[in-house]
């Protein structure tokens, strides 16, 4: 599955090493009434890999997302930030892939508004925030974003976890 092979600096992608990551997805807004574009779905990796996700991009997406070398367990991730860390391979840009990362992110929404994935929606980013899940520049606003989540996503982790949450043995957070 190594679709993008070495980077400049020789390390390979081990797809599905940290497979407890998190990918950040900007929600786009929906008719009148409903949250505006300062939602985001936070959903696991598989996620990428649902059939109704055109492959091989999700794969790829999924390849990056779980298998880039300085990956961490809990860490949320944001289209933005693949961007980012795409140019230190030799096709370092999604266009060279041949893939449309909105695309797959489409998808994946799609997926988690018919029930097929699970996923956790959060609202009230602010204009900057949720531009700067567009714009892989603006690393430090994302920085901050990605710390104010984390937060929040380990707290209904533990509330998860909680023996009175209902959830069943093999259950999977998202």
């Amino acid at each position: 599955m190594d679709q993008l092979g070495p980077n400049a600096l020789g390390e390979v992608l081990e797809p599905g090493r940290v497979a407890d990551c998190y990918l950040g997805l900007l929600l786009p807004p929906g008719p009148a009434g409903e949250p505006e574009a300062g939602t985001i779905l936070i959903v696991a990796p598989a996620a990428l890999l649902h059939p109704a996700v055109l492959q091989p991009a999700g794969s790829l997406v999924y390849e990056l997302l779980t298998g880039h070398p300085e990956r961490e367990a809990d860490e949320l991730v944001f289209v933005a930030d693949l961007t980012g860390e795409l140019r230190a391979w030799p096709k370092d840009t999604w266009a060279e892939l041949g893939i449309d990362p909105d695309q797959v992110a489409q998808a994946v929404v799609g997926c988690w508004r018919d029930g097929e994935v699970s996923g956790l929606q959060l609202d009230d980013l602010s204009f900057e925030e949720a531009r700067s899940l567009t714009r892989p520049a603006m690393t430090y606003v994302r920085g901050q974003l990605r710390g104010r989540l984390t937060a929040r996503l380990a707290r209904f982790h533990r509330r998860w976890l909680h023996p009175t949450s209902g959830r069943q043995p093999g259950d999977r957070f998202l």
